[in-house]
């Protein structure tokens, strides 16, 4: 019989609590349910995502962010950094670690040093991605284990540039042309993502979300993922909206291939998107409700050296 846990289940819902450096920790044990109901636990040793912060400052100033407005320029101790990266890998802890930010290319060779470091202790089998805004993007190829690193994330929230850069703040981040320019130079595309905030002033009808897949085909990046604003501010409450009133079912240019649930934390949909020439783009959308899920969704070494568990959880080392 398998061994699963029904939603029916509120008690437990494969929560386990774990020790890190001495802290107990509550983590999630389940695997996302793909039709709701039925969520299998997961099988052998329990491994969380780790989020690396090199440095916090990020010069945008994006309405719908939580950290828009900060001023921190907290920097990561390279050689503390490594000592705990190298207890983490002998405990087993780690499955892939996400670096971002603050903006990580704002300090490019902190960056760099930082990405060199995590495949050295993990090696390069690492799942390792990187979160950025696209500032310095084209310094991307100076990066010596580029090839290892699975996923650059690209914020990019409209496909029409000046609308793009007044999300961002007025930063001076990269137009459509210079990514363009940037992508093509690396010939394994699979690597970048496009992530687009959906707003509902913005991207925030089917037609929008169509032309920013369109958009995104153009530039050469071959998947966009489409997230929903959490309610950090009065910004994002007012601009929210779901994806699946964007990415609908029974729109002839979309095919839907699986989604997973997770309890009512958190859904999303993977898909392939065919634009009106016949070229094709994957896409995904995420709805992620802005909640205290009640465990662990992932360690964080934030840029102020202590790893935690959570952007705003406990203290672990």
């Amino acid at each position: 019989m398998e061994n699963t846990l029904s939603p029916a289940s509120s008690d437990k819902r494969g929560i386990s609590t774990i020790e890190i450096f001495g802290r107990q920790v509550k983590v999630k044990n389940y695997i996302c349910s793909a039709d709701g109901k039925s969520y299998p636990l997961k099988p052998g040793k329990t491994k969380l995502q780790l989020s690396v912060l090199p440095q916090s400052y990020c010069p945008a100033s994006c309405p719908f962010c939580i950290a828009s407005g900060t001023n921190r320029h907290d920097r990561v101790d390279l050689k503390k950094l490594e000592s705990v990266m190298r207890l983490l890998k002998k405990e087993e802890l780690v499955r892939g670690v996400k670096i971002t930010g603050g903006e990580p290319f704002y300090d490019f060779d902190l960056l760099r040093e930082t990405i060199d470091l995590l495949f050295d202790v993990f090696g390069p089998g690492l799942e390792l991605s990187v979160s950025t805004n696209g500032m310095d993007l084209e310094r991307i190829t100076e990066l010596k284990n580029l090839r290892y690193i699975e996923t650059f994330h690209i914020s990019r929230h409209h496909y029409d540039d000046e609308i793009n850069r007044r999300l961002f703040g007025g930063a001076a981040v990269p137009d459509g042309a210079r990514l363009r320019e940037i992508i093509s130079q690396i010939s394994f595309k699979d690597i970048f993502v496009f992530n687009c905030m959906l707003l509902k002033d913005y991207i925030g009808t089917p037609d929008e979300a169509r032309r920013f897949l369109d958009f995104a085909i153009d530039i050469g990046v071959p998947k966009v993922g489409f997230m929903c604003c959490s309610g950090v501010n009065k910004f994002a409450i007012e601009q929210f909206t779901r994806f699946e009133s964007v990415l609908k079912d029974g729109d002839p240019s979309l095919l839907f291939t699986r989604g997973f649930y997770d309890y009512d934390i958190c859904h999303c949909r993977d898909g392939v998107y065919v634009s009106s020439d016949g070229r094709l783009i994957e896409f995904y959308g995420r709805d992620t409700v802005f909640c205290d899920p009640g465990y662990s969704r992932g360690l964080v070494y934030d840029s102020d050296n202590y790893l935690k568990d959570g952007f705003s959880g406990q203290i672990l080392f």
